[in-house]
């Protein structure tokens, strides 16, 4: 089926009178046909000074939308979208809203014009960049972008991907060659002290407006003079239908038909009949796509399957994912699933999320990932599960029905890293089944638009393949320290940068576009690479320069002022009140990952040695980090010579982690600083287990307590006579440890607070006096922790505490 593609002449009429050229009304026809016939987005960018762009802009949108509104049943008849999106729905997100603001002015000119043209089938949402979370999930034909002061990367993928196939993406840009030169504000969020706004680099648009001009389907207006600066090779007014992929539904199934209908792939129907397992028998299903496949849509009506063919009277279904942000696809399709076979869902939302539904004895509700597991559910679905950290991923494994499903490349993909450092070792304990989709839902496969994100974003960045003389090198330490130029490879677009990002989306949990555009234009931010012999890059660094801060600063800061970016400083002044440590300059190691072909090598520890090496020779006082404490990564910096300063508080509600800063200092002055703060930390760690900490893992607070000074704290302890009787008594078997505790917990401090020359005990034994007597956890819980009786544990507690009080007595007198 064709249809005509064409812009009546009531609108051509319109736009004549406004100034509007008949080649810039065909470049948008030619775009719009386009789009159409390959159920492709295309993008049109206008670059100009004044109001001109926004005025452009009305006039393409609005008769681009009158355009849609008169296909959308045909639309409708080739499955192109859903029945019930009978209107064409349009987004306009820009840096500013506000009365009197400029954002504000250029969206009331588009208005203006867009109004008269578009008809009256059209909806419009107009939204800022801070508040593009209330569109995720969302689906529009037409979006208008107003790039013209302030966004962010992360802003960027957010909402280009909601546009659907057929639709037209309009860009209100500067002139270029002012673009490359001019700050935004996102720029200005970057400034940190010492450092001003000049200091900013402009690489991150430089990339972008280069993006524009190299990839296909991204058509280029000067909204000035509207001479078309990049157009397409072929005008174009009609467009063939594109035919949508024959779902084929089994003839066999146990789920309600109804439900297999809203499937749109053959992805998504192979989908449900993976779940279709988890009704009559335990087990796992995977689901892996790259972003727009559908992947959370299918898991939304399969969740309603299960809890719809469960022989139970009541179903209850957690969700869980980094954010609530995450799950809203999931939660619109079980809504739509439950509501096509004829329930009447009851709707929870918390700042128009939504957040549960309940139907007729099904309850499907929404946790953070580290609350969770610990709720009794018949289904657990665990979405963007490469999002989340993998012991909190583990902690899901144990449950009897569960469902992982990740996006692999995407703003909030992490690459491989869920099959390299979950999947793996997921294997080892149970059997699951695997489903990758492929095809795209919104858009089809191959959108220009699509590839253009993935490009600018680098967001299917990968490692560089290592082969077995890669190992050999590595093995043999043959490798270099290097600090990448990074104009280089952002202006010439080299493979060091995709293979640097690569290392991270595979390495770390948690990537974001704006990490992209941090590396490339925070003035105190820097990459460094340790690269094999013949170049290839093995592990990444990136470091932020800290501290250097003027007096007036610091004053501040003692009083509450958060200067950005000055992380360890601003902890150091705070907790600590070592305002000398905030004129001290150091490096911050934002990041560090080795390519994951060749983890647990010693290439993080080279890299690290090196690191501080270079600091030594550049008359820095410090390296420093901050991390989410796992006892895999405290150990590698603690082995590594760092100390341990500061612990947080609270759980990130994300990773489950507390997040402990560590300092490794290089001058004189920065040692006693650190010294003297590590020294505190451990007084008031062994407090703050019995408290702030008690759920600390004792194999994490016993790295915590290492020290790589290797003198005890010079903190008193003491006991009195009396204390000392019942403590011999105690050991002697003839009072109970319930009745010394006042006594047995300062040698126990003692223990922890000493240096190198304290007396041995085994992993087994700290994590046992760290558990009992310093987290205060019952007989009960501390027998189930070592996995012994209470009896048992209650006769080694007092072996352990009579070695230390032997040990300690001459101290103690």
């Amino acid at each position: 089926m064709t249809v005509k593609v064409r812009f009546d002449k009531e609108v051509r009429d319109y736009a004549k009178s406004e100034g509007v050229k008949d080649s810039t009304l065909k470049l948008t026809e030619t775009a719009l046909a386009e789009a159409i016939e390959e159920f492709h987005r295309r993008m049109i960018v206008l670059a100009g000074d004044t109001m001109k762009k926004a005025t452009l802009a009305g006039i393409l949108a609005g008769a681009s939308a009158k355009i849609i509104s008169s296909i959308l049943e045909e639309l409708m008849g080739k499955k192109l979208r859903d029945e019930s999106e009978d209107k064409v729905e349009v987004l306009y997100a820009t840096d500013a809203l506000g009365q009197e603001t400029f954002g504000r002015k250029r969206y009331e000119e588009f208005r203006k014009h867009f109004d008269v043209l578009a008809g009256e089938n059209v909806n419009v949402t107009a939204v800022t960049f801070k508040h593009t979370r209330d569109i995720l999930g969302r689906t529009y034909d037409l979006l208008v972008l107003d790039l013209s002061y302030d966004f962010s990367p992360n802003d960027l993928g957010r909402i280009i991907e909601t546009v659907r196939g057929g639709g037209v993406i309009f860009i209100l840009a500067n002139p270029f060659e002012k673009w490359k030169n001019m700050w935004t504000g996102f720029h200005k969020s970057l400034v940190t002290p010492p450092y001003t706004i000049d200091d900013v680099k402009k690489r991150f648009n430089r990339r972008l407006i280069r993006k524009f001009e190299e990839h296909e389907g991204i058509y280029i207006l000067n909204a000035e003079n509207q001479k078309i600066l990049k157009g397409p090779k072929n005008e174009k007014s009609q467009a063939k239908l594109p035919e949508r992929e024959k779902i084929k539904i089994p003839e066999e199934i146990k789920f309600p038909k109804e439900l297999y209908e809203l499937c749109l792939t053959n992805g998504q129907v192979e989908v449900l009949k993976a779940l279709e397992e988890l009704i009559e028998n335990d087990g796992m299903v995977v689901l892996t796509a790259d972003r727009g496949r559908g992947k959370s849509v299918s898991v939304g009506i399969g969740s309603v399957g299960l809890a719809v063919k469960s022989k139970k009277k009541r179903v209850r279904i957690v969700v869980t994912a980094p954010e609530l942000e995450n799950v809203q696809s999931l939660f619109r399709f079980a809504k739509k699933s439950l509501q096509k076979l004829g329930y009447k869902p009851k709707v929870i939302e918390e700042n128009g999320l939504i957040k549960e539904i309940y139907a007729k004895g099904i309850g499907i509700r929404y946790y953070p990932p580290t609350q969770g597991y610990r709720m009794n559910a018949d289904v657990y679905v665990i979405d963007e599960a490469a999002g989340i950290h993998v012991p909190i991923l583990h902690q899901y494994l144990k449950k009897p029905k569960v469902i992982y499903s990740s996006t692999i490349h995407g703003y909030e993909g992490a690459g491989r890293g869920f099959s390299v450092k979950f999947l793996k070792k997921a294997e080892e304990k149970r059997e699951f089944k695997e489903i990758h989709l492929s095809v795209p839902i919104r858009y089809e496969s191959n959108d220009p638009i699509e590839r253009w994100l993935f490009d600018v974003l680098l967001l299917d960045a990968e490692p560089v393949e290592l082969t077995e003389e890669d190992y050999e090198l590595i093995r043999r330490k043959e490798v270099y320290f290097e600090k990448p130029d990074l104009d280089d490879w952002f202006e010439n677009d080299r493979e060091d940068l995709r293979h640097f990002v690569g290392i991270y989306v595979l390495a770390h949990y948690r990537n974001r576009p704006s990490d992209v555009a941090l590396l490339a234009d925070a003035p105190h931010h820097e990459a460094r690479v340790l690269r094999l012999k013949n170049g290839k890059i093995v592990c990444a660094v990136q470091i932020a320069k800290e501290g250097g801060i003027p007096k007036k600063d610091i004053d501040r800061m003692a009083k509450g002022y958060k200067p950005r970016g000055n992380i360890i400083p601003d902890m150091m002044v705070k907790h600590h009140y070592a305002k000398e440590f905030a004129k001290l300059k150091g490096y911050r190691v934002v990041r560090i990952a080795t390519h994951p072909d060749a983890m647990d090598m010693g290439l993080g520890s080279k890299a690290l040695e090196l690191l501080i090496q270079e600091a030594d020779r550049e008359g820095l006082d410090w390296v420093g980090s901050g991390f989410g404490a796992s006892e895999e990564l405290i150990r590698f910096w603690i082995r590594n010579g760092f100390a341990v300063v500061h612990l947080s508080p609270s759980r990130n509600p994300v990773s489950g982690e507390y997040t402990a800063i560590v300092i490794k200092p290089i001058s004189k002055k920065a040692q006693e600083i650190v010294k003297k703060a590590n020294d505190e930390f451990r007084i008031r760690l062994t407090e703050w287990l019995g408290d702030t900490h008690r759920d600390l893992e004792p194999e994490i607070a016993r790295w915590l307590f290492e020290t790589p000074f290797g003198e005890s704290v010079n903190y008193p302890i003491t006991l009195t006579d009396v204390q000392k009787k019942r403590l011999e008594m105690f050991v002697g078997k003839v009072l109970t440890y319930d009745t010394v505790l006042d006594a047995v917990k300062p040698v126990v401090k003692l223990y922890f607070l000493d240096g190198w020359m304290k007396p041995y005990l085994d992993e087994r034994q700290i994590h046992l006096l760290i558990y009992r007597v310093l987290q205060a956890h019952t007989w009960e819980e501390t027998a189930k922790f070592i996995d012994r009786s209470p009896m048992f544990t209650m006769i080694e507690v007092r072996d352990i505490i009579r070695g230390l009080w032997y040990y300690y007595k001459h101290i103690l007198k």
